[in-house]
C-alpha cells in the first residue's frame, strides 16, 4: 500500500473538512478511467462508506457500454452499491443548443443531486486532480473568465467534493500501477478535438519543457488568486450594496451609482455573471448605461432591461400567458398576477369612482364574451378624454411605465376593441354617458 498517497488524500479530506471518513456516506462519480478508479479505490482503502454513480453518455458506442460493464464488475467484486444511468447526451445537447460537454456535465450533476436526495448521501466525490485544475485555469484564461475563473477548480462546491485535487495525474497513475488498479482509457482523451485535450496534450507538455516545475508554480499562483479573490469579494459586496436593490420582481441596478464606482465595468461583470451573462454581453450592457432606454439583453435564464437609468435583472418567463375569456359580467378572474372582479351596477344608485384600479364602463357598449390578455404591439385604443386613437406602446411611454412592467400590462378587450388598459386608463368609446343606464364595474385587486 502506498501510504504516502493515501495519507495525502486523507489529509486533504480532513484539513478541508470535505466529509467524515468514519461516518458519512459518499457518492463517488466513477467513469471507469484512471482518476475515478483511483479515487474509488482510495476511499475504499481509507474505510469510507461509498456508493458508485456511473453515467453512460452513449457517445462512444461499444466503448461506453464496456465502461459500464467494467464499473459494474468492480462494484460486484467489492460489494459496493451502484447506480447506473444512460443519457441521450447528443440529443439533449442539440435540443438545448449547448455543447456536448456542457450537456454531459448538466445531466451528470443533476442526476447526482437526485441520488443524494433519494438515498441520503452526504456528498458527491469527483475525481478532478491538480492537472485538471490547471487545465481549467488555461481554459478560463482563454474565455476571459476574470479573477474568479483563474482560481482553477474549487475543492468544494456545495455537495461536490474533490479529494484528489492536490495530487497530480502522474501521482495517480503511479498509485494505480503500484496497487494494480485496473481502469479503462477513454479514446476521446487521446485526440485533440477539444480545447481541454489540446491544453493537456500540447500546451502543458511544452510548458514543462520550458519550466519542469510549472505544475507546482501554477498551482501556487492559483492558491494566491484564491486568497486574493476572497478579499476582492468582500469589497465587491460592499459596492454591490451601494448600487443594487433586490425587489420581488428581481434585481434593480442604479446605473448612475454604478458608473460612479471605480472600475465600474468590473463591478458590473461581478454582478451579472451570476445571472448567466457572458463577458461579451456584459460589455454590450455596459456600453448602453445612462443612454437611451429600451435595450434588452438575455442570458440563458435572465433578461437585463435598460430603462431610465435603471438596469432591471429579471428571470425569463417560462410560459406564454394565455388570454382569459369572460362570458358573464360577474366573478373574479386572474391573469399575469392580476385579479379582476366584475359586477353590474345601476347608474342611478352607483357612486362614480376615479381610482385607476376601478374601470366604470357603459354596460350597453360591452359585448360578451370579453377578453383579458397581455397587450401586444399594434394595439390601439382611444384614451378617456381624447377623440383620436393612440397606440398602447406610445401611451405606455407617455405614462412612463418602466420596461420591466410593460411586459405584464393587461388589457380588457370587447369585440376586438380595447375597453381598458387595466389599472391605467379606460377607452373613451366605452365611457359612461348621459344615456348610460347600467355600469359594468371592473376592479383590479
Amino acid at each position: 500500500m502506498n501510504q504516502s498517497f493515501l495519507d495525502k488524500v486523507q489529509t486533504t479530506i480532513e484539513q478541508n473538512k470535505l466529509f467524515s471518513i468514519a461516518n458519512d456516506e459518499v457518492l463517488v462519480g466513477v467513469s471507469g478511467g484512471a482518476d475515478s478508479m483511483v479515487l474509488l479505490d482510495t476511499l475504499r482503502q481509507l474505510g469510507c462508506k461509498v456508493a458508485i454513480a456511473h453515467c453512460n453518455f452513449k457517445l462512444r458506442g461499444l466503448e461506453s457500454d464496456g465502461d459500464q460493464t467494467f464499473v459494474e464488475e468492480y462494484a460486484q467484486k467489492y460489494h459496493i452499491p451502484i447506480h447506473i444511468c444512460s443519457f441521450e447526451t447528443a440529443t439533449v445537447a442539440k435540443e438545448q443548443k449547448i455543447s456536448i460537454e456542457m450537456a454531459a456535465r448538466n445531466l451528470r450533476y443533476d442526476w447526482f443531486e437526485i441520488l443524494c436526495q433519494l438515498h441520503g448521501y452526504t456528498c458527491i466525490a469527483i475525481a478532478h486532480n491538480q492537472n485538471d485544475s490547471i487545465e481549467t485555469f488555461f481554459i478560463n484564461l482563454l474565455r476571459s473568465a476574470g479573477l474568479r475563473g483563474l482560481q482553477g477548480i474549487p475543492i468544494r462546491n456545495g455537495k461536490v467534493v474533490r479529494p484528489l485535487l492536490y495530487v497530480t495525474r502522474k501521482e495517480i497513475e503511479a498509485f494505480a500501477n503500484m496497487q494494480k488498479i485496473c481502469f479503462r482509457t477513454d479514446s476521446s482523451n487521446l485526440t485533440n478535438d477539444y480545447v481541454r485535450n489540446k491544453i493537456r496534450n500540447i500546451i502543458l507538455p511544452e510548458l514543462q519543457q520550458i519550466a519542469p516545475n510549472c505544475t507546482r508554480s501554477i498551482t501556487t499562483s492559483m492558491n494566491y488568486l484564491q486568497s486574493s479573490f476572497a478579499l476582492y469579494q468582500e469589497h465587491i459586496s460592499l459596492l454591490r450594496d451601494k448600487c443594487c436593490k433586490q425587489t420581488d420582481k428581481g434585481l434593480e441596478i442604479d446605473e448612475q451609482e454604478l458608473v460612479c464606482q471605480t472600475e465600474s465595468q468590473t463591478l458590473l461583470f461581478e454582478i451579472l455573471h451570476t445571472y448567466g451573462f457572458n463577458t461579451d454581453t456584459i460589455s454590450q450592457i455596459y456600453d448602453v448605461l445612462n443612454q437611451q432606454s429600451g435595450k434588452t439583453f438575455e442570458s440563458a435564464t435572465h433578461k437585463a432591461i435598460h430603462d431610465r437609468n435603471t438596469l432591471y435583472i429579471v428571470e425569463k418567463e417560462e410560459s406564454i400567458v394565455e388570454p382569459v375569456m369572460i362570458s358573464v359580467p360577474c366573478g373574479s378572474y386572474n391573469l399575469a398576477g392580476k385579479t379582476i372582479t366584475l359586477s353590474i351596477e345601476e347608474k342611478d344608485s352607483c357612486s362614480l369612482c376615479k381610482e385607476k384600479t376601478v374601470a366604470m364602463l357603459d354596460y350597453e357598449s360591452i359585448s360578451f364574451p370579453i377578453t383579458l390578455r397581455i397587450w401586444k404591439q399594434g394595439d390601439v385604443f382611444v384614451p378617456f378624454g381624447m377623440k383620436g386613437k393612440k397606440k398602447i406602446s406610445d401611451f405606455l411611454i407617455n405614462e412612463k411605465v418602466p420596461l420591466i412592467q410593460k411586459q405584464s400590462v393587461v388589457v380588457l378587450e370587447s369585440n376586438g376593441q380595447i375597453a381598458w388598459v387595466v389599472g391605467m386608463r379606460i377607452s373613451q368609446d366605452f365611457a359612461i354617458t348621459e344615456r348610460t343606464k347600467k355600469i359594468l364595474v371592473v376592479k383590479l385587486t
